[in-house]
């Protein structure tokens, strides 16, 4: 897990220092430098069909691949562990409405719809994160729900509603904080699967605009290239989103195990 930490920081540190570590515009084309192979003077990783550098573009990708991973995950737990609670503690017909809703949309196959809704609202980091979020908050508000009623019914609970605590407070101060462990694993998870989605998105031509530097629209761009000889095009976008998705899934991995021997009771 701590290795997996280290490889996140690396890239998010490596991110935000893209305008220094880069050495070239990640946009800016060079006919004289049309598809170098890696090893090439000035350019380790070597360049595109158009001649742009593939580190540079490389790095700022990573930017807006872990932006938008990092910001959909955010929206996507904050909006399914408010509609978890509210089902948890709300009226039954609540209750049924959120979860009713969350299975019905589970059986949905979630691509799909997020391909359908970047498409009709069109290519924009906005669009990606919201699609994002609407197709992935299921699973965050039925653990949400499940850890919250659970907690409802504990003793500590009990005492703070005999104490004459609000259920404002009660639920911001007890039962929200101790139904974090569960949440905090699999909003790793969300993260993971926001940047495997916006990838997917992207490489598909409906995600962040085809000029944005990330890494599926350098899949997208290297695509055509693949079984001429210039491997390197798809293998180095690849291999960093592979390389981020295994991390963050170990260290929701765990996150999770913590969370069942260290989750709080008070």
């Amino acid at each position: 897990m701590l290795v997996a930490l280290g490889v996140l920081l690396l890239m998010a540190l490596a991110a935000l220092l893209a305008p220094w570590l880069a050495g070239h515009d990640p946009i800016a084309t060079d006919t004289d430098a049309i598809s170098l192979p890696p090893g090439a003077p000035e350019h380790p990783l070597g360049t595109d069909m158009l001649g742009r550098d593939l580190y540079a573009r490389l790095l700022y990708g990573a930017r807006l691949s872990l932006l938008v991973g990092l910001v959909a995950g955010a929206v996507t737990v904050i909006a399914g562990t408010a509609l978890g609670t509210l089902a948890a503690i709300g009226p039954r017909w609540l209750d049924v409405l959120v979860t009713r809703s969350a299975d019905a949309l589970l059986a949905l196959p979630m691509m799909l719809v997020a391909l359908a809704l970047a498409a009709v609202a069109g290519s924009s980091v906005v669009t990606v994160v919201a699609a994002i979020a609407i197709t992935a908050w299921m699973p965050v508000a039925l653990i949400a729900r499940a850890e919250v009623a659970a907690l409802r019914e504990r003793p500590f609970v009990r005492a703070a509603y005999s104490l004459g605590f609000s259920r404002r407070r009660v639920v911001l101060r007890h039962l929200v904080p101790n139904a974090v462990p569960p949440i905090a694993s699999i909003a790793a998870f969300e993260v993971g699967h926001a940047i495997l989605t916006e990838s997917t998105l992207s490489f598909l031509g409906v995600g962040i605009p085809l000029n944005t530097p990330s890494w599926g629209n350098l899949l997208t761009d290297a695509r055509s290239h693949l079984l001429t000889g210039q491997w390197y095009t798809v293998a180095l976008p690849a291999a960093a989103i592979v390389v981020t998705i295994i991390a963050v899934n170990i260290v929701a991995t765990g996150l999770d195990r913590r969370g069942a021997v260290e989750g709080r009771t008070w």
